[in-house]
C-alpha cells in the first residue's frame, strides 16, 4: 500500500515537473509584452484551478486600477476598494461580466461575484482615463507575464496540449485569444518565444475607444 501511495504521488508531481521552460511573450517589434497572460490547455483535461474563499482586490489608486490587470478563476469574489479620497464610478459592460459601482472612499461596497469565464474590461464614468482588466479563467490556470514578458511553464511539456496568450494592446482584439498547439512551437533551449501583434499603447486609454471593434 505505501508503495502505491507514492506511485501515486510521483505521477501527480510529474504533471507540474518541467525542465523550467521558459515562455517569453514580445510584440511585432521584439518588444516584451508585460501584463500579458498565459493559460495552458492539459491533455489530461484536468481541473486544476482554485477559487480562494478570500476575495480578489481591484484597487483604484491615483485615479488607475490595481493591478491593471487581475487574474481570478471563474467563481472568484472581487472586491472594489478604493484608496483614492474622490469618487469613482466603475463599471463594465462586457459580456462576462455587466455592472456598475459607484465607490467612495471608506465606504467599501460588499465584493462581486464573476462566475462566467471572459475578460472585463473595466472603466469609470468619471474618470474616463482608468481602464483596468479582470481575466477570469476557467479550469485553464492563467499567469501574467512579468516586466520581461516572462513565465515559467508550470507544467512538464508532455502534458500540455496548447498554450492560449492574451494581451489587452492585441490587434485581434481586447476580447480575442490566441491559442497555439504545443506541438507547433519551437522549443530553443527549453524557452519558447511567443509574438503578439499589438496596438501602440495611448497616452491616455479611453474605456469607449476599446469597445469600439466589438460594436
Amino acid at each position: 500500500m505505501p508503495r502505491l501511495i507514492i506511485l501515486l504521488f510521483c505521477s501527480f508531481i510529474c504533471v507540474f515537473a518541467s525542465a523550467q521552460t521558459t515562455i517569453k511573450l514580445v510584440d511585432q517589434f521584439n518588444q516584451p509584452l508585460e501584463d500579458a497572460v498565459v493559460s495552458f490547455v492539459l491533455k489530461d483535461d484536468q481541473n486544476l484551478s482554485h477559487v480562494n474563499s478570500t476575495p480578489y482586490i481591484m484597487d483604484q489608486v491615483n485615479k488607475a486600477f490595481s493591478p491593471n490587470v487581475l487574474l481570478v478563476p471563474k467563481g472568484a469574489m472581487v472586491s472594489f476598494p478604493n484608496s483614492d479620497d474622490i469618487r469613482h464610478h466603475v463599471y463594465s459592460f462586457s459580456e462576462a461580466k455587466t455592472f456598475e459601482l459607484k465607490l467612495y472612499h471608506g465606504q467599501p461596497k460588499a465584493p462581486l461575484d464573476f462566475p462566467e469565464s471572459g475578460i472585463v474590461v473595466l472603466g469609470c464614468n468619471i474618470h474616463d482615463s482608468m481602464v483596468g482588466y479582470i481575466y477570469v479563467y476557467d479550469d485553464k490556470p492563467a499567469m501574467k507575464t512579468s516586466s520581461q514578458g516572462l513565465v515559467t511553464m508550470p507544467y512538464a511539456r508532455e502534458h500540455i496540449e496548447a498554450i492560449t496568450f492574451w494581451h489587452a494592446r492585441a490587434k485581434i482584439g481586447v476580447d480575442r485569444l490566441r491559442t497555439i498547439k504545443i506541438d507547433d512551437l519551437k522549443f530553443v533551449d527549453d524557452n519558447i518565444k511567443l509574438i503578439l501583434e499589438v496596438n501602440p499603447p495611448e497616452k491616455r486609454d479611453s474605456f469607449e475607444n476599446l469597445f469600439s471593434d466589438l460594436t
